[in-house]
């Protein structure tokens, strides 16, 4: 893929050049935001070869990492029994799988659609990072699933599922075969708009030629968070400059009742349950809020509750709350029959068994001892020979 790619960089790179004075004038109006600042590090908290690995005290926030804090993802639950939207992070206890090891997920995207004021969203990328917090067992890495989808808006502000990808048996390569070890994992839902001139785009594009992938997405299923964290840092550096629409750090989602008694996760988590999800930008809170009690999310639309049924879902949609931006997922969450991130029972009492082993050890061979001295000094004595006896 590396060698396809190089010549077409070149050739983007030589027309990057051409466009430097224009791009820099764009890049501070239309893109404000430095991409490298944002992802280098992204992985850091679930890279064994962080020095911030696993350290719950170096948080990544709205002060120094995120590009702009009014566009932090927020993700919200559909509570499809009470009919009402709240926030992932008010998921209670119970609700959760009482189930003590992995579990599998799966996540499909449902729909996107822009608020009214995002209406310079055109080669936009929405991109959904998963990965796990306990790796395998000294064996690998924790592993990581990621997808890109490309977005082009219609004059209308729509968004089809068929144009972003996500129903295309590669998108559901990276989002539907995740294994969050011991009931825990973290997630990202990152929406962002880089220039049309950076190299990001034209390696983005090369790499989809390259694939043979006609649907706008790349997929990066099962790969540890290292190489992840390396491919990221270095699409970000080829991105250069970008605007959030949506900016994430990876959060902790703790899918079982196990994972959230557990004393060693991050104190900030949202819950992790089989339905439906929301993603809206932080400065679409307020105005959100106001309309919950009137809103319902139907096949991933935000839609309002005396909405005219007769309409299509998509025209009730866009004329429900049409200043707001989101995303929606569906997730479905599953008890796995794995157990890798702990320690095989053997490796727990290994010491035990090694001395049972060798006691085990000791009475056979003390067994086989008086066995063969009994049978010698049978043998001897049947024989009738003394001589032999004590020289046994």
């Amino acid at each position: 893929m590396l060698a396809a790619m190089f010549p077409g960089l070149a050739a983007a790179q030589d027309s990057a050049v051409a466009h430097t004075s224009t791009s820099n004038a764009e890049a501070a109006d239309d893109a404000p935001h430095d991409s490298y600042g944002f992802w280098n590090g992204f992985f850091d908290s679930v890279n064994p070869y962080s020095a911030d690995y696993g350290n719950k005290a170096a948080t990544r926030g709205p002060a120094d990492q995120l590009p702009d804090p009014q566009a932090q993802t927020q993700y919200l639950h559909y509570d499809s029994d009470n009919k009402r939207l709240r926030y992932a992070s008010d998921i209670k206890k119970e609700e959760l799988l009482d189930h003590d090891g992995d579990v599998g997920v799966s996540i499909a995207i449902a729909q996107f659609r822009p608020g009214a004021g995002e209406n310079n969203l055109k080669a936009s990328q929405l991109r959904i990072d998963t990965t796990q917090v306990h790796p395998f067992v000294d064996i690998i890495t924790p592993l990581a699933w990621s997808a890109i989808a490309s977005i082009n808006p219609s004059k209308m502000g729509t968004v089809s599922l068929d144009q972003l990808g996500f129903k295309s048996p590669q998108a559901m390569q990276g989002t539907s075969k995740i294994l969050l070890t011991r009931g825990t994992g973290k997630l990202a839902v990152n929406v962002s708009r880089a220039q049309a001139e950076s190299m990001f785009m034209k390696a983005l594009n090369i790499m989809l030629q390259g694939a043979k992938i006609a649907a706008p997405i790349l997929t990066l299923p099962a790969i540890s968070v290292p190489a992840l964290s390396t491919f990221t840092e270095m699409m970000s550096y080829w991105e250069d400059r970008t605007r959030f629409v949506m900016s994430g750090n990876l959060t902790t989602a703790v899918a079982t009742q196990q994972a959230l008694n557990d004393p060693d996760r991050e104190p900030t988590y949202m819950g992790l349950l089989s339905g439906d999800y929301l993603m809206v930008p932080q400065k679409h809170v307020e105005e959100l809020a106001k309309a919950l009690p009137n809103l319902d999310l139907m096949q991933g639309y935000l839609v309002a509750k005396d909405a005219d049924p007769n309409l299509p879902l998509p025209q009730r949609a866009q004329s429900s709350v049409p200043g707001i931006t989101y995303a929606s997922m569906h997730v479905t969450v599953a008890p796995s029959d794995t157990d890798l991130s702990k320690p095989p029972i053997w490796a727990n009492s290994s010491s035990g068994s090694s001395s049972s082993s060798s006691s085990s050890s000791s009475k056979k061979s003390s067994s086989s001892s008086s066995s063969g001295s009994k049978s010698s000094s049978g043998s001897s004595g049947s024989s009738g020979s003394s001589g032999s006896s004590k020289s046994q």
